[in-house]
């Protein structure tokens, strides 16, 4: 970082030359969300276009191709172009719009991951019933190997993680009752939080335990719901060897399928969180640097390769060599800029005002949201103070869960209403009390599991889980 920069930050957290050091700050940190977002999108747009080239989901995709077909027109009409101003805010409205949709597109993705994770979580479970192959499983022997695994490390936040982890892998052998118990003591948690938190959580629940499916879950994707249905409504208890061989086909297709489109959307939502920081940027950019015409003229190249569908211009690769190395020097000096920017917003919201820099403050507040690693983060989710979920909110949301639950539980079987239970408790904060609760949970899950099948299954993914680490 430049050392009037660093000298600008340290005067306005000491609230020196207010006025004269915002709109310092302002311009210092914008031209450097504007050159780091090029360069991103720089890389982005190259892998994506090494995507393409390799034929992966984003050339048979309908929706993923028009996407980024609307990406190409718009870098046309903008970076490539220099009469933006007057269409400056239909382009804006063009690629929120853009980046909303993804979302509710990703949404609808998820949805399907967390449905085929607890049939997957089904289909493990009954494998060795059905294949009759075997997997030697001691229960104390593992209870204790698996208390050590757990608190191998002192870092407190690694060890939840791993209970999270075993729990949600462990034979579920607890009455309904009991489920409800932890559920309500993990909500109880809460009390006293933002409402948006408790509700944040609460969507996450019902989204991981299939109560809640977003909207247009059965339309977008009908080949990978059809799959899903068929893992409902098969009866696991009767299913013969080659039924079953037949089913793991079809979903481990499905599943690299819904990996491979997951991947792509990842990669465009990049793209797309990349143009919009820059297009935010640009206004406020009176001059492009080197590194910035270098990054256009790379964009430029990729974009023509795209049209082309041609190979990657030399120009391109040659850019690279310019920018080397800056991406990281610039994200070091965002987080420097960004360090202040809630405090400068809302200590010095006046004066902002008067100096009339107010949007640029706007711009980078949601520039910071875009260059988060939250990918998919809500641009237009209001910082101002929430309500706080008091006993009764939070009595009202458990409410809530237990009869969704409870409708759930009554139509389907036992083995994907464990399943259901498993997902739920992978995604719960850890509420035993003590070590020696922990390790009374562990050795009665595996003592009191009567089903063969399910044990040694159960054994088999704990010890690859303590064999990764």
């Amino acid at each position: 970082m430049k050392k009037e920069d660093r000298k600008i930050i340290k005067e306005i957290t000491k609230h020196k030359d207010i006025e004269s050091n915002l709109p310092a700050y302002a311009n210092a940190y914008i031209n450097a969300t504007y050159q780091y977002s090029l360069i991103h999108l720089v890389l982005n747009y190259y892998t994506m276009k090494e995507v393409q080239d390799d034929a992966g989901e984003i050339t048979r995709d309908e929706y993923l191709s028009k996407v980024l077909s609307d990406i190409h027109t718009l870098l046309f009409q903008t970076l490539f172009s220099d009469d933006l101003k007057d269409e400056e805010g239909d382009v804006i409205k063009a690629i929120h719009s853009i980046r909303e949709d993804v979302t509710k597109r990703m949404t609808i993705l998820t949805a399907y991951t967390d449905a085929l994770q607890i049939y997957e979580y089904v289909l493990n479970r009954i494998e060795y019933g059905i294949t009759k192959e075997t997997y030697p499983v001691e229960e104390s022997a593992l209870a204790a190997k698996v208390f050590q695994y757990l608190f191998r490390d002192n870092d407190k936040m690694v060890v939840n993680s791993k209970i999270q982890m075993v729990t949600g892998q462990l034979p579920i052998r607890m009455t309904k009752n009991r489920f409800f118990e932890y559920l309500t003591n993990t909500l109880n948690i809460y009390c006293g939080a933002d409402q948006s938190s408790v509700d944040d959580f609460v969507a996450m629940l019902k989204s991981s335990a299939l109560l809640e499916l977003p909207e247009g879950y059965e339309d977008a994707y009908p080949e990978i719901t059809q799959v899903i249905q068929l893992l409902e409504q098969t009866d696991y208890k009767t299913l013969d060897f080659t039924t079953y061989q037949a089913l793991m086909e079809q979903f481990s297709m499905t599943t690299s399928r819904l990996t491979a489109l997951v991947s792509d959307y990842l990669l465009l939502m990049e793209i797309i969180n990349d143009f919009y920081a820059v297009l935010l940027a640009r206004p406020y950019v009176k001059k492009d640097e080197e590194r910035a015409k270098t990054c256009v003229a790379m964009l430029k190249g990729l974009h023509a390769a795209f049209l082309s569908e041609g190979e990657i211009p030399e120009v391109v690769d040659e850019g690279f060599e310019q920018i080397e190395g800056v991406q990281e020097q610039l994200g070091e000096d965002i987080l420097q800029f960004e360090s202040i920017l809630q405090d400068v917003v809302s200590e010095h919201k006046e004066t902002v005002n008067w100096l009339m820099i107010d949007k640029i403050f706007a711009n980078l507040l949601k520039i910071s949201k875009l260059l988060s690693n939250s990918l998919f983060i809500d641009l237009d989710k209001s910082d101002v103070e929430e309500k706080e979920a008091d006993s009764d909110y939070i009595a009202a949301k458990n409410k809530e869960l237990v009869v969704l639950l409870n409708n759930f539980f009554g139509c389907h079987s036992k083995e994907i209403n464990r399943a259901v239970m498993a997902s739920m408790f992978s995604n719960m904060p850890v509420l035993f009390n003590s070590q020696q609760e922990i390790k009374d949970y562990i050795e009665y899950s595996l003592n009191h599991c009567s089903n063969e099948s399910e044990l040694m299954a159960c054994a088999k993914i704990l010890e690859e889980m303590m064999e990764e680490e």
